[in-house]
Protein backbone atom coordinates (compact mmCIF):
# COMPACT_ATOMS: atom_id res chain seq x y z
CA UNK A 1 0.00 0.00 0.00
CA UNK A 2 2.78 2.60 0.89
CA UNK A 3 4.78 1.44 -2.42
CA UNK A 4 1.59 2.30 -4.70
CA UNK A 5 1.76 6.03 -2.60
CA UNK A 6 4.96 6.57 -3.22
CA UNK A 7 4.33 5.91 -6.92
CA UNK A 8 1.87 7.96 -7.19
CA UNK A 9 3.25 10.64 -5.54
CA UNK A 10 6.37 10.32 -8.23
CA UNK A 11 3.84 10.18 -10.94
CA UNK A 12 1.75 13.71 -9.72
CA UNK A 13 5.16 15.32 -9.50
CA UNK A 14 6.29 14.50 -12.86
CA UNK A 15 3.04 15.59 -14.24
CA UNK A 16 3.31 18.82 -12.65
CA UNK A 17 6.60 18.97 -14.13
CA UNK A 18 4.98 18.75 -17.36
CA UNK A 19 2.55 21.35 -16.93
CA UNK A 20 3.18 24.71 -18.49
CA UNK A 21 4.06 27.31 -15.96
CA UNK A 22 3.03 30.75 -16.64
CA UNK A 23 5.23 34.42 -15.66
CA UNK A 24 3.81 37.29 -13.60
CA UNK A 25 4.15 38.64 -17.58
CA UNK A 26 1.88 35.90 -18.93
CA UNK A 27 -0.56 35.78 -16.25
CA UNK A 28 -1.35 39.54 -16.05
CA UNK A 29 -2.71 39.84 -19.46
CA UNK A 30 -4.90 37.28 -18.91
CA UNK A 31 -6.74 38.69 -15.36
CA UNK A 32 -6.83 41.90 -17.45
CA UNK A 33 -9.05 40.27 -20.08
CA UNK A 34 -10.97 38.48 -17.61
CA UNK A 35 -11.58 41.86 -15.57
CA UNK A 36 -12.51 43.81 -18.82
CA UNK A 37 -14.92 40.99 -20.16
CA UNK A 38 -16.59 41.07 -16.83
CA UNK A 39 -17.13 44.45 -16.41
CA UNK A 40 -18.43 44.60 -20.08
CA UNK A 41 -20.89 42.18 -18.78
CA UNK A 42 -22.07 44.23 -16.36
CA UNK A 43 -22.69 47.01 -18.26
CA UNK A 44 -24.25 45.05 -20.96
CA UNK A 45 -26.50 43.58 -18.23
CA UNK A 46 -27.04 47.35 -16.76
CA UNK A 47 -28.18 48.91 -19.99
CA UNK A 48 -30.65 45.57 -20.39
CA UNK A 49 -32.10 46.45 -16.85
CA UNK A 50 -32.92 49.84 -17.92
CA UNK A 51 -34.36 48.93 -20.96
CA UNK A 52 -36.71 46.79 -19.44
CA UNK A 53 -38.11 49.57 -16.93
CA UNK A 54 -38.99 51.63 -20.31
CA UNK A 55 -40.52 48.44 -21.61
CA UNK A 56 -42.65 48.10 -18.04
CA UNK A 57 -43.36 51.47 -17.49
CA UNK A 58 -44.90 51.56 -21.33
CA UNK A 59 -46.34 49.08 -21.38
CA UNK A 60 -48.45 49.64 -17.91
CA UNK A 61 -49.04 53.79 -19.54
CA UNK A 62 -50.78 52.15 -22.31
CA UNK A 63 -53.51 50.35 -20.08
CA UNK A 64 -56.40 52.65 -19.10
CA UNK A 65 -57.41 50.86 -15.97
CA UNK A 66 -53.59 52.03 -14.71
CA UNK A 67 -53.91 55.67 -16.03
CA UNK A 68 -57.36 55.85 -13.77
CA UNK A 69 -55.86 54.24 -10.83
CA UNK A 70 -53.28 57.03 -10.46
CA UNK A 71 -55.61 59.62 -11.07
CA UNK A 72 -58.49 58.14 -8.70
CA UNK A 73 -55.71 58.01 -6.01
CA UNK A 74 -53.61 61.39 -7.05
CA UNK A 75 -50.49 59.74 -8.02
CA UNK A 76 -49.76 61.19 -10.96
CA UNK A 77 -47.45 63.83 -10.25
CA UNK A 78 -45.30 61.88 -7.67
CA UNK A 79 -45.06 58.78 -9.96
CA UNK A 80 -43.59 60.96 -12.84
CA UNK A 81 -41.20 62.66 -10.26
CA UNK A 82 -40.04 58.92 -9.31
CA UNK A 83 -39.87 57.70 -12.33
CA UNK A 84 -37.32 60.58 -13.85
CA UNK A 85 -35.34 60.06 -10.69
CA UNK A 86 -35.10 56.60 -11.54
CA UNK A 87 -34.51 57.22 -14.83
CA UNK A 88 -31.62 59.64 -13.78
CA UNK A 89 -30.23 56.82 -11.76
CA UNK A 90 -29.74 54.62 -14.13
CA UNK A 91 -28.24 56.90 -16.71
CA UNK A 92 -25.93 57.85 -13.93
CA UNK A 93 -24.78 54.40 -13.24
CA UNK A 94 -24.81 52.84 -16.86
CA UNK A 95 -22.01 55.94 -17.45
CA UNK A 96 -20.23 55.01 -14.38
CA UNK A 97 -20.16 51.48 -15.51
CA UNK A 98 -19.10 52.56 -18.68
CA UNK A 99 -16.27 54.62 -17.45
CA UNK A 100 -14.99 51.47 -15.47
CA UNK A 101 -15.03 49.85 -18.67
CA UNK A 102 -12.46 52.31 -20.47
CA UNK A 103 -10.38 52.77 -17.38
CA UNK A 104 -10.33 48.99 -17.19
CA UNK A 105 -9.59 48.44 -20.86
CA UNK A 106 -6.66 51.42 -21.11
CA UNK A 107 -5.18 49.97 -18.11
CA UNK A 108 -1.32 48.95 -18.32
CA UNK A 109 -0.44 48.61 -14.52
CA UNK A 110 -1.38 45.95 -11.93
CA UNK A 111 -1.15 48.53 -9.06
CA UNK A 112 -3.98 50.32 -11.20
CA UNK A 113 -5.91 47.48 -12.17
CA UNK A 114 -6.56 46.42 -8.73
CA UNK A 115 -8.18 49.74 -7.66
CA UNK A 116 -9.90 49.59 -11.08
CA UNK A 117 -11.65 46.48 -9.88
CA UNK A 118 -12.48 47.95 -6.88
CA UNK A 119 -13.80 50.61 -7.93
CA UNK A 120 -16.04 48.51 -10.48
CA UNK A 121 -17.25 46.09 -7.69
CA UNK A 122 -17.99 49.19 -5.19
CA UNK A 123 -20.34 50.67 -8.34
CA UNK A 124 -22.21 47.85 -8.52
CA UNK A 125 -22.82 47.48 -4.82
CA UNK A 126 -23.96 51.72 -4.76
CA UNK A 127 -26.69 50.23 -7.32
CA UNK A 128 -27.74 47.38 -5.69
CA UNK A 129 -28.32 49.39 -2.77
CA UNK A 130 -29.77 52.91 -4.62
CA UNK A 131 -32.26 50.11 -6.41
CA UNK A 132 -33.20 48.39 -3.47
CA UNK A 133 -33.48 51.49 -1.18
CA UNK A 134 -35.34 53.64 -4.15
CA UNK A 135 -37.60 50.82 -4.79
CA UNK A 136 -38.53 50.76 -0.80
CA UNK A 137 -38.96 54.41 -0.04
CA UNK A 138 -40.61 55.44 -3.45
CA UNK A 139 -42.93 52.54 -2.55
CA UNK A 140 -44.14 53.72 0.92
CA UNK A 141 -44.34 57.29 -0.33
CA UNK A 142 -46.72 56.36 -3.25
CA UNK A 143 -48.95 53.95 -0.49
CA UNK A 144 -49.38 56.75 1.35
CA UNK A 145 -50.08 59.49 -1.20
CA UNK A 146 -53.03 57.05 -2.15
CA UNK A 147 -53.92 55.71 0.96
CA UNK A 148 -54.12 59.82 2.16
CA UNK A 149 -56.26 60.77 -0.64
CA UNK A 150 -58.17 58.21 -0.56
CA UNK A 151 -58.39 55.21 2.40
CA UNK A 152 -60.84 52.94 0.49
CA UNK A 153 -58.26 52.23 -2.35
CA UNK A 154 -56.72 49.30 -0.60
CA UNK A 155 -59.57 48.18 1.43
CA UNK A 156 -57.81 48.38 4.58
CA UNK A 157 -59.37 49.87 7.17
CA UNK A 158 -56.76 50.19 9.99
CA UNK A 159 -53.44 52.39 9.19
CA UNK A 160 -51.68 49.63 10.90
CA UNK A 161 -52.90 46.89 8.86
CA UNK A 162 -51.96 48.71 5.61
CA UNK A 163 -48.13 49.08 7.15
CA UNK A 164 -48.06 45.42 7.75
CA UNK A 165 -49.49 44.59 4.48
CA UNK A 166 -47.33 47.08 2.69
CA UNK A 167 -43.88 46.05 4.46
CA UNK A 168 -44.83 42.08 3.38
CA UNK A 169 -45.46 43.00 0.26
CA UNK A 170 -41.92 45.06 0.07
CA UNK A 171 -39.96 42.51 1.87
CA UNK A 172 -40.78 39.93 -0.87
CA UNK A 173 -40.34 42.19 -3.95
CA UNK A 174 -37.11 42.96 -2.25
CA UNK A 175 -36.19 39.65 -1.72
CA UNK A 176 -37.07 38.77 -5.13
CA UNK A 177 -34.83 41.51 -6.65
CA UNK A 178 -32.09 40.83 -4.40
CA UNK A 179 -31.89 37.02 -5.10
CA UNK A 180 -31.91 38.12 -9.35
CA UNK A 181 -28.83 40.60 -8.48
CA UNK A 182 -27.17 38.42 -6.35
CA UNK A 183 -27.52 35.80 -8.69
CA UNK A 184 -26.18 38.26 -11.79
CA UNK A 185 -24.46 41.11 -10.18
CA UNK A 186 -23.31 39.09 -7.34
CA UNK A 187 -21.62 36.35 -9.49
CA UNK A 188 -19.94 38.60 -11.96
CA UNK A 189 -18.40 40.67 -8.94
CA UNK A 190 -17.36 37.26 -7.51
CA UNK A 191 -15.22 37.05 -10.30
CA UNK A 192 -13.75 40.39 -10.13
CA UNK A 193 -12.80 39.68 -6.14
CA UNK A 194 -11.06 36.49 -7.71
CA UNK A 195 -9.21 38.52 -10.60
CA UNK A 196 -8.28 41.05 -7.56
CA UNK A 197 -6.57 38.30 -5.14
CA UNK A 198 -4.94 36.59 -7.82
CA UNK A 199 -2.97 39.84 -8.63
CA UNK A 200 -2.70 41.10 -5.35
CA UNK A 201 -0.32 37.42 -5.07
CA UNK A 202 1.28 38.66 -7.81
CA UNK A 203 2.31 41.84 -6.33
CA UNK A 204 3.61 40.18 -3.16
Amino acid sequence: MVDELELLKKDWKKQEGSLPKFSREDIYPMLLKKSSSIIKWILIISIIEFAFWIILNLVLEQKDSNAAFEKKVGIETVDTVLLAINYAALIYFIIRFYLNYKAIQSTDNAKVLMKTILKARNTVKQYIWFNVSFIFVGSIVVFLIAYYNDPTTFDITSPIMLVLTLLIVMGILIGILLLVYRLIYGRLTRRLKSNYEQLKKLEV
